[in-house]
């Protein structure tokens, strides 16, 4: 039976001023949109009718970069995200642990010691507070996290260890301090995971389930390549996705880490279309400014001894090498850049390695620019995934690490857009909550919710160029702009349906709009009590 969607004001994203009254759907695809008389002069009996009860529908949201299987192995975890209390930090891995079988890894996530008034445990810390268990606490960018004796016990790392390429252990003194930095972590990531495709399919069936509640149809993640074997986590997106029995509709794209990139090619694997589609290859170039690994042209400004420049995972010819592997496939690349200097090295590696025609590259968190930059990023076949929330998230303390004349241009969007750069919105999830309402405020005021300080605010987007980072251009960076990111007739049936219209309200209140239904392929899959 035909659905018909009414009551509600729906914005089609077409542009800013195209509303209409009512939308019908069949077999998941947008029929016909309609006004007020064409509205009236339906039959309501031959609909399925669907009542927005005075609220407001968008074309489904999308997040252009997070980690769906990271967000729900997240949720699983002890969660530590937002926590201001060292104690209750404490408390919860000591609680944590007493529900573990003797010798199983503990992990938690979320760490911030910017929220803990500068605190940073340490292994000492964590052996004192969980005697039985290896312990691994990601800090909240997770480029970086602490680790206890145990943990560096079963790999057998001591005090001599050297640090490894792209990435160091922390030492003082001679002493290893637990914290551990970017590549220095993958030894204990691999040791720690004990996820299988059987675990991997409940983690991700349960994210799904979250993500929805914040109006999210879809999105494009970052999961392979880790939790052990490739094959595990794509056969949970199969299991999991998808428009049959006992499937939830979730419209995904998958990037592809370099270390798996060419085995899943040799392996033909499959994919979903409409559902399960690949993305370009996958890889880092530098680490986040959190643990200070962000790689930046000139030193950080508060370190004492101006030695500190960040950390380049690659040298600019293994960055090219790996280039070049995408390149013999004819893919693109995916990269996270967080620092100038790793964007100037990305950048060099994109122009002397072209991308190829049809295809372009994608360019994440791409936080530090300047004039120069931005001008080269807008000459080059890319696409840039930010993350609003980073502004506020990292502006009450990252000045201090960058001063004020970079710090002018961390996450410059507006520049971005007005050279013509495509921006796609996204959470980076589970380091920032999912919910692009809150990444449109940040968008839009640069501000945290509820607080008077705002963050160079000649940067600030509209509302409407805010929005079509989840929508339109969410649809331009997955190049299918012909059936997503509107809505329109032969359109796919993907809406969010909020409580508020963001046009019409205060802009500061914008962190308040809360999703209260979530459509895909014409299914209600949420819908708030």
């Amino acid at each position: 039976m035909k659905k018909l969607f009414k009551n509600g004001t729906i914005y089609t994203m077409l542009n800013k001023e195209d509303t209409y009254s009512g939308v019908i759907v069949e077999n998941g695809k947008v029929l016909n949109v309609l006004n007020n008389e064409t509205l009236k002069e339906l039959n309501e009996q031959d609909f399925e009718v669907i009542d927005l009860e005075g609220n407001v529908m968008f074309p489904g949201f999308v997040d252009t970069h997070i980690h769906v299987m990271g967000t729900g192995v997240w949720l699983s975890s002890v969660i530590l995200n937002g926590e201001t209390d060292i104690e209750v930090v404490k408390n919860k891995i000591k609680r944590k642990s007493q529900e573990l079988n003797k010798g199983d890894w503990l992990i938690a996530e979320g760490y911030d010691e910017n929220l803990l008034g500068g605190v940073r445990l340490n292994k000492s810390d964590l052996d004192r507070i969980c005697e039985d268990h290896p312990v691994m606490i990601y800090r909240v960018c997770r480029h970086a996290a602490i680790v206890n004796s145990k943990a560096l016990a079963l790999l057998n790392i001591q005090n001599d260890v050297e640090n490894p390429d792209g990435g160091s252990y922390e030492k003082v003194n001679g002493e290893l301090t637990g914290w551990v930095y970017d590549t220095a972590m993958e030894p204990f990531d691999e040791l720690a995971s004990n996820e299988d495709e059987q675990s991997l399919t409940y983690h991700l069936a349960n994210s799904i389930d979250y993500l929805y509640q914040f109006g999210l149809t879809g999105a494009h993640t970052e999961d392979l390549g880790y939790y052990n074997d490739y094959k595990d986590v794509l056969n949970a997106y199969k299991t999991v996705v998808g428009d049959k029995e006992h499937q939830k509709p979730f419209r995904v794209r998958l990037l592809r880490h370099f270390s798996v990139y060419e085995q899943m090619i040799k392996d033909n694997a499959t994919f979903i279309d409409g559902w399960i589609e690949p993305d370009a290859m996958k890889l880092y170039a530098d680490g986040a400014y959190g643990g200070s690994t962000a790689l930046l042209k000139e030193p950080y400004s508060n370190d004492p001894n101006q030695k500190n420049y960040g950390i380049a995972i690659y040298t600019q010819e293994e960055l090219e090498e790996k280039v070049k592997m995408a390149r013999k496939h004819d893919g693109a690349i995916a990269v996270h850049i967080i620092g100038d200097k790793a964007c100037e090295m990305v950048l060099d590696a994109i122009t002397n390695n072209p991308t190829p025609v049809g295809l372009r590259d994608r360019l994440i968190h791409i936080s530090t620019l300047n004039e120069s930059l931005i001008e080269r990023v807008s000459k080059l076949s890319v696409i840039c995934d930010v993350q609003p929330q980073f502004i506020t998230s990292d502006f009450p303390w990252v000045q201090d690490k960058v001063g004020e004349k970079r710090a002018r241009y961390l996450y410059p969007f507006k520049s971005m857009l007005d050279r013509g750069i495509v921006l796609g919105g996204g959470s980076d999830a589970p380091i920032e909550v999912p919910n692009p309402m809150v990444g449109v405020h940040a968008a839009v005021n640069r501000q945290v919710y509820g607080e008077e300080e705002a963050y160079f605010t000649e940067e600030s987007l509209s509302v409407y160029e805010a929005l079509k980072l989840y929508t339109t251009q969410a649809s331009d960076i997955a190049q299918t702009t012909d059936r997503t990111g509107f809505i329109k007739e032969g359109y796919e049936a993907d809406f969010t349906v909020l409580n508020k219209n963001p046009f019409k309200i205060d802009k500061r209140e914008l962190a308040t709009v809360q999703a209260v239904k979530t459509v895909v392929n014409g299914k209600i899959v949420y819908e708030s009590e």
